[in-house]
């Protein structure tokens, strides 16, 4: 990763700015923030924090190269300034009784004396002194999640402590085992326990998986760095402007992958089973049931998560930012938690984020409803399913076409800009309504269900792809092709055709996904050796069965480590490259015990109740 931030910033170095470092640096600084910590300390301390828009009259000639270069896609808004001050040292000189005036009216005057500009106030996120009482007491839903915490970890203290001291000649008590952490354990490292070789073939799903999931959380980090106070944001701005970040700002992209994997996986895992029974395992009535093992399993862990994050996170950190990037995420956790339950949390007040990457559980859970009925449905005949599924998917494709060109949305690679990625997308129909929304990512469901019977359909009539030349042609190209197709947004980067916009919202993640099938299915049957075994590796395997907790959990460590610095972020290779790596460590770290202590457990305990 350092090596690919390495590139971007030598690369981008050759190309010309809009302005020079010296015409930069005339600018108001973007950003400021004294030291909170020492400010506080002092027990007359008092501490502001506030954004302020810049005005000034039509021909004053610094105010206008702010406007351009904040006009600039690249450039953060820097008619909009923000600032953090020591409020009772920086602005000793203002004679205000109130704070905030007194530090609205020091805001003004270091600008108009500085720059000659005018500054009004836009945010103020709070002011406080050094005997400011906490603005988050412990409550009764604190007290609520601790006693839940409690339940938990008693059941698998004592359904450990029974599965050591049972007599293992007797029949087990399931719903105590299905509690022990060494059961748990064991799932999480064994392979297939039924010793099925079509789901051995798979295991290279689980490599897939595992870098997918790094990849997902390394655009998090690059969000988080974007929503700190930066002490040289001209960083950002200047490699955002390279080609080839083209892979970062088309990157999200990858997400689809997940999308696909769980459609293929519902797929071809009811195919196999219908086997057994086709009228019962393949009917209709199954669906209900089919719904509810996925809630069962996911659920859990998404309450403690969105339960965690609405209560003891805001309490565990302070900062000057720890207000508005943490407590208020803790807000927005407190006044939709039961849109995140409900898996709608897509639809229910977009803006309002409460953990942005669980987007993805709602679309996923909503598509994995009509990816069932769909297989259900359409299993009993894998080639009239193939058939059906295509056109569907053609069908999709074109819809989303329609709905991007008449509503003016756009891919996500043209809103991959410095602000928008500062405010989350707030604001933002394109994200709402194309990237968040479930007919956004249906033709990557669907290309699951269409690869999964595809697959069924070529065992069936032991059909060998990797006998096919031109099979293993595709095969062959696929892999370099998922990073053309990703880097290829850079030609349509500029484009203002409503008619390009359209047609690249509509195709970029179906045609990702098409690739990623190709590769898969080819590793799948062993077409070559090489990204077998890399992809088959035993390691990946537990990496891989931890996903639901590391995508619900490394949001977190990517905003408590920007939160939680009390001066400017400095913006550098090695900076990015160590917040990555501290989230990656501390995201799995944390999401071990998570796994064995609520996501596993639950899994034995329900399938206890209903098997």
């Amino acid at each position: 990763m350092g090596v690919l931030w390495f590139l971007f910033v030598i690369l981008a170095a050759g190309k010309a700015l809009e302005l020079t470092n010296q015409q930069y640096h005339q600018m108001p600084q973007l950003f400021q923030l004294d030291d909170y910590e020492k400010c506080l300390a002092n027990r007359r301390g008092a501490y502001c924090l506030g954004s302020f828009d810049l005005a000034a009259s039509p021909n004053n000639s610094l105010f206008n190269v702010i406007q351009k270069f904040s006009e600039e896609r690249y450039s953060f808004n820097h008619t909009r300034i923000h600032r953090g001050y020591c409020v009772s040292s920086r602005c000793s000189d203002v004679d205000e009784v109130s704070l905030n005036r007194k530090f609205v009216k020091c805001v003004k005057n270091i600008i108009r004396k500085d720059y000659g500009l005018d500054a009004k106030l836009s945010t103020l996120d709070y002011c406080k002194t050094s005997k400011t009482p906490p603005s988050r007491p412990i409550d009764g839903l604190d007290i609520a999640f601790i006693y839940f915490c409690g339940v938990i970890l008693l059941m698998n203290v004592i359904g450990t402590i029974y599965d050591f001291a049972r007599n293992p000649d007797h029949e087990p008590n399931r719903y105590l085992l299905a509690w022990s952490l060494a059961k748990s354990w064991k799932l999480l490292t064994n392979s297939y326990e039924n010793g099925d070789p079509r789901l051995t073939s798979f295991n290279p799903i689980n490599g897939m998986k595992a870098i997918s999931m790094f990849n997902v959380i390394l655009a998090h980090s690059s969000i988080a760095f974007h929503m700190s106070y930066l002490q040289n944001p001209q960083f950002l701005e200047n490699i955002t402007r390279h080609p080839l970040t083209t892979l970062l700002h088309n990157g999200s992209v990858i997400v689809q992958t997940f999308i696909m994997l769980s459609s293929f996986l519902l797929a071809y895992n009811l195919l196999i089973n219908g086997e057994k029974d086709p009228k019962k395992g393949l009917n209709l009535r199954s669906l209900p049931r089919l719904l509810f093992n996925r809630i069962a399993r996911i659920t859990p862990l998404n309450v403690f998560m969105v339960g965690f994050t609405a209560t003891w996170w805001r309490h565990m950190s302070d900062g000057p930012l720890w207000k508005p990037l943490v407590e208020a995420e803790c807000a927005r956790c407190r006044d939709k938690w039961w849109a995140h339950f409900l898996y709608i949390n897509n639809f229910i007040e977009p803006d309002k984020k409460c953990l942005i990457q669980t987007w993805f559980l709602a679309v996923d859970m909503q598509l994995y409803v009509l990816a069932g009925f769909l297989t259900l449905a359409l299993g009993r005949s894998p080639r009239r399913a193939i058939k059906v599924l295509s056109w569907l998917f053609v069908c999709a494709v074109v819809a989303n076409f329609i709905i991007a060109y008449n509503w003016n949305l756009k891919a996500i690679l043209f809103l991959t800009n410095p602000e928008l990625l500062r405010h989350q997308y707030a604001g933002e129909p394109s994200f709402n309504l194309l990237y968040m929304a479930p007919w956004g990512s249906l033709p990557s469901s669907l290309i699951g269900l269409i690869a999964a019977f595809l697959l069924y359909y070529w065992q069936q009539v032991n059909f060998k792809p990797e006998e096919s030349l031109i099979i293993r042609i595709l095969y062959r190209c696929s892999v370099p092709s998922i990073f053309i197709w990703i880097l290829s947004g850079y030609f349509v980067n500029n484009t203002s055709s409503p008619f390009v916009l359209a047609a690249y919202a509509a195709l970029d993640r179906p045609v990702f996904c098409l690739i990623t099938v190709v590769a898969m299915l080819g590793f799948i049957n062993k077409v070559d050796s090489l990204w077998w075994q890399f992809l088959s590796w035993n390691g990946w395997r537990p990496i891989s069965r931890m996903s639901l907790p590391v995508l619900l959990v490394h949001w977190s460590y990517n905003l408590t480590q920007i939160a939680v610095r009390t001066n400017l972020t400095r913006s550098s290779i090695f900076e990015i490259d160590g917040h990555y790596f501290v989230t990656v460590f501390m995201t799995y770290v944390t999401s071990l015990p998570l796994h064995l202590l609520i996501e596993l457990p639950m899994m034995q305990f329900y399938k206890a109740l209903f098997s």
